[in-house]
């Protein structure tokens, strides 16, 4: 089919559905937006949209999702070690009732007391009972929240548990309660890999294009 009677249906379809105008060409903006906001691997993109580097896709597209910008910055945050001295003042027990298989997810909620003093709790829910509290003494919500994760990154580490997310939701506070709470969301999972020593070749499985090439080698070296 030629490209132009291609471009001249789908503008008439697009009138006769009603929807806004947009090119075809568009589409192909929308599915990679959609894609990296639905956390694909930009390198995945790229390869769809046969970009001639992951740079190309980047600065097309990252730019236009501050959702994606942030989610980044977060990420980076919950790895960078952060001194932040605190106090468990409860110890912290997950509930069966927070597991989801073999993934845990709750919530750390930190609110300030007197000063510079805060309150950490741990909770599945709003209105949850807490599953354990620490204190420190912090500068403001950002301290509250890199205690949280050190304290459940210690608590992980203790208890052969894997931190697989945590996602900081200070700014859903109202601009004005932002220097009295903080939320940050935890993601855990219970599960671990196997070790590589513990697995053995399956049986019958085809042999390798190595294998097959060194077994045509030695017979043809054996002919000789």
């Amino acid at each position: 089919m030629h490209p132009d009677w291609i471009s001249r249906r789908f503008t008439r379809l697009v009138e006769l559905s009603g929807l806004p105008p947009v090119r075809l060409h568009d589409l192909r903006h929308l599915a990679a937006t959609l894609s990296l906001l639905a956390g694909t691997d930009i390198k995945v993109v790229q390869e769809k949209l046969g970009h001639s580097s992951r740079q190309i896709t980047s600065d097309t597209y990252t730019s236009l999702l501050p959702e994606m910008t942030r989610a980044e910055a977060e990420s980076v945050m919950a790895v960078v070690p952060r001194d932040v001295p605190f106090e468990v003042r409860t110890a912290l027990e997950i509930p069966e009732t927070a597991w989801q298989g073999d993934i845990g997810i709750f919530f750390t909620h930190g609110a300030r007391q007197l000063g510079d003093t805060w309150a950490v709790g741990a909770q599945t829910q709003p209105d949850s009972d807490l599953l354990g509290m620490t204190e420190l003494a912090g500068r403001g919500q950002e301290d509250a929240a890199n205690a949280s994760v050190k304290w459940i990154r210690d608590h992980c580490t203790a208890n052969g548990l894997e931190l697989v997310r945590v996602e900081n939701f200070n700014d859903r506070y109202p601009e004005e309660q932002r220097t009295d709470f903080s939320l940050t969301h935890f993601t855990i999972a219970r599960s671990k890999a196997p070790r590589v020593d513990g697995w053995a070749l399956p049986q019958g499985l085809p042999p390798t294009a190595g294998r097959s090439a060194r077994r045509a080698s030695s017979g043809r070296r054996k002919a000789a």
